[in-house]
């Protein structure tokens, strides 16, 4: 079942029961492989009612229940001598209609679904799959308009030209290939997908409050500029009344080469603050004191729109001794205060410079200044 439900986010694969009856048509008569089909086609949408529970929808069995249907009102009309030759491209022709139909009615199907009087995650679940949905769809429709149009143009050639053998190839076992390789690239596709998402970043989206209301992958985020409201994590690392700073990266998306904490970063989905702020230090290695939360503010530009945690952590001489220092320095007030006025130091770290000097660069020097005084 847990197979089941992975594969049937797949939506092609709602097409199984047409490719069945074309299939099986060329070995058995058109009303067994009828029969057959349609049985597969109930079987399938028992299971897919069944999972709906469990919020797995395969929409593309719609389509292919209704056109078994339009075929068995073609039965029933007893064009025997024509269901028997032309039976795999008559329901060709109806599932194009219907995907026709389908996606002339997208519009409405969307409006229903937001409608609906449903849990919120399910409605997203429902629309995530209809959009699947109707990615598939154009393409089965043009796929087998193409495959139709090379018929008719085939059927137009001398009867001197036409072969037996390409003509049941072209009517009959083209069809099923075709169903066959639109399932394997949308399987592909959804594989290439995954990956692609598994390594990507979630970032957590905040409302105006500071609340969790949601996540968006890292790279849609960065594309649309100021549009979310995410949370950062920044550690401010202090020894002897200076500042660890290092320059940005040239293509940083704020304040590129300029001089700032090396210690920052988005805080993940489900992440909490406290190990955002000791995973970003955890490069200075065995560090027993956690980083302290000194402040909360909201840092807002024309790129980006970010609910800052600035933390601060103070080193020993020991902890110093081991760091890697090449790529950055540590910075006296006097040597920020001089080049703040320049504009080498990033946006953030001047917004937090004044609250630094005011607060935990102050705690310093008057410990400093207290271990130097005589007992």
């Amino acid at each position: 079942m847990n197979w089941l439900k992975r594969r049937i986010e797949n939506q092609s694969i709602g097409l199984v029961p047409i490719l069945l009856f074309m299939a099986l048509d060329n070995i058995f008569a058109y009303q067994l492989s009828f029969f057959v089909a349609i049985a597969f086609c109930v079987l399938s949408l028992g299971i897919y009612y069944s999972l709906r529970r469990e919020r797995v929808y395969l929409y593309m069995l719609l389509p292919s229940a209704g056109t078994l249907v339009l075929f068995f009102l073609l039965m029933s009309v007893r064009l025997y001598p024509m269901l028997f030759i032309y039976s795999p491209l008559l329901i060709e022709v109806m599932l194009v209609c219907i995907l026709a139909i389908v996606g002339i009615c997208r519009k409405r199907v969307f409006h229903y679904v937001r409608d609906l009087r449903v849990p919120t995650s399910q409605k997203v679940k429902m629309r995530n799959m209809l959009s699947e949905f109707y990615f598939i769809v154009p393409i089965v429709r043009r796929v087998y308009i193409i495959h139709l149009f090379f018929v008719i143009l085939y059927g137009a050639l001398p009867r001197s030209v036409q072969s037996i053998v390409v003509e049941q190839f072209m009517f009959r076992t083209l069809p099923v290939i075709l169903g066959l390789l639109i399932i394997v690239y949308e399987e592909l596709r959804i594989v290439m997908l995954r990956k692609q998402l598994g390594q990507e970043t979630w970032l957590p989206v905040l409302s105006e409050d500071g609340r969790v209301i949601g996540k968006i992958a890292g790279s849609v985020s960065k594309s649309v500029a100021k549009k979310f409201y995410h949370p950062v994590v920044r550690v401010m690392v202090v020894y002897r009344g200076m500042l660890y700073l290092g320059k940005r990266a040239a293509d940083a998306y704020v304040s590129p080469g300029k001089w700032d904490t090396p210690f920052y970063n988005h805080i993940q989905f489900k992440q909490s603050i406290e190990d955002a702020a000791r995973n970003v230090v955890a490069s200075l290695g065995q560090i027993t004191s956690a980083p302290r939360l000194l402040v909360r503010y909201r840092h807002e530009t024309e790129r980006v729109k970010h609910l800052v945690s600035l933390f601060a952590i103070c080193l020993h001489d020991d902890q110093v001794k081991e760091m890697n220092i090449q790529r950055a320095k540590f910075w006296t007030a006097a040597q920020i205060e001089e080049n703040i006025p320049s504009g080498i130091f990033s946006e953030y770290f001047t917004e937090e410079y004044t609250y630094l000097r005011n607060t935990v660069l102050l705690a310093e020097c008057m410990r400093q200044e207290q271990s130097l005084t005589p007992a």
